[in-house]
């Protein structure tokens, strides 16, 4: 939900209600961690890919985020005794999810998913939470950028070792900035009168499409789960052995 180039510039499910899109994309997420078979899930990565491919590098530069952590899970389950199976299994099922959490949840961005949290009755104070998170992640993203580009540009020859320290350096004075700007923004906000909600400015209308493509979409969570034990779970995983 990055507002800034990460964020995407096409939403191909922009007419449905985000309450939909909610429910939906929990629907098709749940269903997705639960499926064991590696042909289904490269085929719900693809078809999900193919719904975003107007935003295709967006979606290629978040997939790589998640992935640098699904690289470690092939380093560490193989030592546990795993084999290549599981982190395999696991790797497909996280991408499965970002895939889909992207073309569900992530496209509207912060601004449409908030109201739509707030209306279906989630704590206020948790949906305030989410909102102020997800601004200063990208403004501490900025900072620590800015702050790296130009350590790389003045900073003298050094060594490896020195380096590092300068970089741990970099990053602890941005978290103590980041600390000491939250409490400034806490007061100023309370003394504005802001008591930790924000107010709902939008208005929804539930509409028959609405109920149709959340009607298809638990179709198809259920037709996954259906798919992948009438398939079998262990065949396919034959071909990596």
């Amino acid at each position: 939900m990055y507002l800034n180039q990460r964020e995407f510039k096409h939403d191909i499910l922009r007419p449905f209600d985000p309450r939909c899109r909610l429910a939906a994309g929990c629907a098709v997420i749940l269903s997705a961690v639960s499926v064991t078979n590696p042909l289904l899930l490269a085929g719900l990565i693809i078809a999900a890919a193919l719904a975003l491919v107007r935003d295709i590098r967006t979606v290629l530069t978040r997939l790589g985020a998640v992935n640098v952590f699904c690289a470690t899970l092939f380093i560490t389950m193989p030592l546990s005794g795993y084999g290549i199976e599981a982190p395999l299994r696991y790797t497909l099922r996280i991408n499965a999810a970002a895939v889909i959490f992207m073309l569900f949840v992530a496209s509207p961005g912060t601004g449409g998913i908030a109201p739509a949290l707030t209306k279906l009755r989630v704590n206020a104070k948790l949906v305030s939470l989410l909102i102020l998170t997800c601004r200063y992640v990208v403004i501490m993203h900025d900072r620590v950028f800015r702050a790296v580009l130009s350590m790389r540009l003045r900073r003298p020859r050094m060594g490896t070792l020195t380096a590092w320290r300068s970089y741990t350096a970099l990053f602890a004075s941005a978290f103590a900035g980041a600390f000491f700007r939250s409490q400034k923004i806490s007061r100023a906000a309370r003394a504005r009168g802001f008591d930790g909600l924000f107010p709902l400015t939008r208005t929804f209308n539930w509409k028959l499409r609405d109920t149709a493509a959340l009607i298809i979409a638990s179709a198809v969570s259920i037709l996954l789960v259906y798919l992948d034990k009438n398939l079998g779970q262990g065949l396919p995983w034959r071909i990596y052995r």
